[in-house]
Order: structure tokens, then C-alpha cells, then sequence
């Protein structure tokens, strides 16, 4: 538990909780203002399509998401009882921790879109198809939460690495830079990376601008589980959710936020960059197909 008698910088502490106010208000804002331009609920079918590209079938996507998933569960389980028996801690502490758990429900509820029988609209199976559309509502913008949040949780991890090792606190010595768990830390960040940037290849799962505004809580739901460790066990991993570090916290907590809305938005122009170049191709494909049919009449 935090020793009773530490006190953090009142004037710090307010003005975190007003940043973090600020952001939860935009983003709120943001998220209505955007589905009230954009309102039409995200296609189920759109998030199982296969693109074909290399080849893959829908179903090969569906059991390759399948296998992330479980992948996922087995490795966020043994991560849990290794930090709880290693260090008792719940093993949850980082942002890492949280985009790992993420990145596995995402890709669970992909795997159900490409594997499931959906439903077709008509009028005996309206009700079920509008549960669908929620749920491939929820799944996109989970998406582009994952998204964003495994872009700072990464970069956040290799600025660590060259400026802010954690050797010591991590592993008891300072063997920088052959710390077996920094390089473990770095190779979950690449892993994550790399299942997003595959499935970004060989599917066609749309990340839309008016879910920036989930990015944004995703990583304020994460804040308040750091302070509540913060103020129940004394530990902070990170600066910026740190009252301890003063006016320096409230710099790393409003670039944190800043940041992840980059992220957002980065990967809104990368997918819709990728939407018009698939366009382009189905376009010239046909322009192919219809040149030749003029050539065999």
C-alpha cells in the first residue's frame, strides 16, 4: 500500500485532472459531431472480407485472426502469473499490458466477422441485423483504438530503451544493453505491429475518422487505472501520470494525448490511402477486362 503520509503537488494534481477533463470533453464532442456527419453504421461484411491480396481466402484470414486470439489469451495469462509471481503485481501496470488485452479482443471479434454466418437484411431478420451493425460499430472503432494506442505504446517503449532504460527496476541489474526484458518488451511491441500491419495487408477493415475520439478515452481509461495504482501502491510506471515528477507530468500527459490523436489520424489517411489505391486497381482491372471484350467481338 502507498504510505499514508505521501502528498503530491496539489496545484499538479488539479490541473492533471483538468487536462484529462479537457481531453474527455473533446473527444465526447468530437465522437458526436463526427457520427452525426457520418452516420451510417460500419458493414459487418467489410470487416471479414479478405482484399485477396497474396492469395488468402476469407476463411484463412478468419482462423489466422482465430489463432491471434488465442495466441493473445495464452500469452496475456502467462504474463499476468509470471508479474504476479515474480513480482505480486497484477501485471498490468503498462500501457503495453493494456494494448496486448486490446489487440487480442480485436482480433477475436475480426475472427467472428470472417468465420460467422451474418446475417442478410429482410424483414424477418431486421432486429438481427441492426445487432450486427452495432457490433461492427464497436469492432471498428476498437480497431482504430488498437491502432493508435500500439503506435505510442511503441514508440513510447523504444524512447524508453535509448533515453530512460529501466534495467535496474525491471531486472535488479544494470546490464544495459542486454536487459532480457527490455528486448522481451521490444519484441511484444514488434509482434503487435507486425499482426496489424498483416491484417492491414490481407483485410479491408476501414479505420474511420469519427472514432479518433475512442483513441483518446481508451488511453484516459488507462490513466485513471495508473493513478488509482498510483495513489493505492505508490508505483507509477510512467512520468506523465505521475504527480510526483510536477509540471513535467503535465507536459508528457498532454503530448500523450496529443499524441495518440496523431496516431489516429495517421492511420485514417494510411487506410484510406489504401481504400483508393484498391479502387484504382479494381477500376484498371476492368478497363482491362472490357478492352478485351471489345477486342474478341
Amino acid at each position: 500500500m502507498a504510505d499514508e503520509a505521501t502528498s503530491y503537488p496539489t496545484l499538479v494534481v488539479a490541473t492533471s485532472i483538468v487536462s484529462m477533463t479537457a481531453w474527455l470533453c473533446w473527444a465526447a464532442y468530437d465522437i458526436a459531431k463526427q457520427r452525426k456527419a457520418h452516420p451510417l453504421p460500419c458493414d459487418p461484411d467489410v470487416l471479414g472480407r479478405s482484399s485477396g491480396a497474396m492469395g488468402i481466402s476469407r476463411r484463412t484470414l478468419g482462423l489466422a485472426r482465430l489463432f491471434w486470439l488465442c495466441f493473445g489469451v495464452f500469452f496475456v495469462l502467462y504474463h499476468l502469473c509470471y508479474e504476479n509471481i515474480l513480482h505480486k503485481t497484477d501485471g498490468m501496470e503498462y500501457l503495453s499490458d493494456w494494448t496486448f488485452v486490446l489487440l487480442a479482443i480485436v482480433m477475436g471479434l475480426l475472427a467472428y466477422h470472417s468465420l460467422g454466418n451474418l446475417p442478410v437484411r429482410s424483414m424477418e431478420s431486421h432486429r438481427s441485423a441492426d445487432m450486427h451493425e452495432v457490433l461492427a460499430d464497436c469492432t471498428a472503432a476498437l480497431h482504430g483504438a488498437c491502432w493508435s494506442s500500439n503506435i505510442v505504446s511503441t514508440a513510447g517503449a523504444w524512447y524508453s530503451f535509448f533515453f530512460f532504460p529501466v534495467c535496474e527496476s525491471l531486472e535488479g541489474v544494470n546490464n544495459y544493453p542486454w536487459c532480457y526484458l527490455e528486448w522481451y518488451r521490444l519484441t511484444e511491441h514488434v509482434l503487435n505491429m507486425l499482426i496489424l500491419f498483416g491484417d492491414y495487408h490481407v483485410g479491408t477493415v476501414p479505420v474511420r475518422r469519427k472514432d479518433l475520439g475512442w483513441s483518446i478515452i481508451f488511453l484516459q481509461c488507462y490513466a485513471l487505472y495508473t493513478w488509482y495504482l498510483l495513489f493505492t501502491t505508490g508505483n507509477c510506471a510512467y512520468i506523465m501520470f505521475d504527480f510526483r515528477t510536477g509540471w513535467a507530468s503535465i507536459v508528457w500527459l498532454n503530448a500523450a494525448f496529443v499524441g495518440i490523436a496523431g496516431a489516429a489520424t495517421l492511420m485514417e489517411k494510411l487506410y484510406a490511402r489504401r481504400g483508393a489505391s484498391r479502387r484504382d486497381e479494381m477500376l484498371s482491372n476492368h478497363a482491362r477486362y472490357d478492352a478485351l471484350d471489345v477486342q474478341d467481338q
